[in-house]
């Protein structure tokens, strides 16, 4: 029998991430990554003692991988920022998407959880948005993640005319953003 094969936890989530993107989250079995990696299972339950577990290790890779989007997307608007850069992740990782979206919530809880806080941190940075209060905020936030998820669901499934590219999603994100500022801004007036 030859020398075990030793894999890192990076290596393991790499893999996994590559299932993930190909065939989505719910595919990804040990044996799976074990087989990709050219390797028995015993290696990975080294590293993870179940899929659970490495599941968790996936989505804090989909954290970060949103988060460096959201840095890429620096152009001093980070309320805009925000949802280019999820419109970004449903384009350019439209399983992964998918699954976080569709499958009853059970992946996006940890997600939000994580990423909610840097959001509206991020939101409190833009100058439009000076004055609201984080409950405001994150009203806010919810009617555009409602609008960017339709969007990005229609974008992710090839839905939308198809004359439409990136730019056009991004603008007409951005226009709808601007729609919801203004109209939070008029109904703050009228209170």
């Amino acid at each position: 029998m030859g020398p075990k094969v030793k894999f890192t936890r990076e290596q393991i989530i790499d893999t996994a991430f590559e299932i993930a993107q190909t065939e989505g989250i719910d595919s990804i079995t040990m044996r799976k990554i074990a087989e990709k990696m050219g390797s028995s299972v015993a290696p990975i339950y080294v590293n993870f003692k179940n899929v659970d577990e490495l599941n968790e290790a996936l989505i804090e890779r989909i954290i970060s991988i949103s988060q460096q989007l959201l840095k890429e997307e620096n152009t001093g608007n980070p309320f805009r920022d925000i949802g280019n850069a999820s419109l970004r992740f449903a384009i350019e990782y439209s399983v992964i998407f998918k699954d976080l979206v569709i499958k009853s919530g059970r992946y996006m809880q940890g997600y939000d959880e994580k990423m909610m806080p840097a959001l509206i941190e991020e939101m409190q940075k833009d100058p439009e948005l000076n004055g609201f209060t984080v409950e405001e905020l994150k009203t806010i936030l919810l009617k555009m993640r409602i609008f960017q998820l339709g969007l990005s669901m229609m974008a992710a499934n090839g839905l939308l005319p198809k004359e439409y590219n990136k730019q056009d999603m991004m603008d007409i994100l951005s226009s709808t953003a601007d729609d919801v500022i203004m109209s939070a801004k008029l109904r703050r007036g009228l209170r």
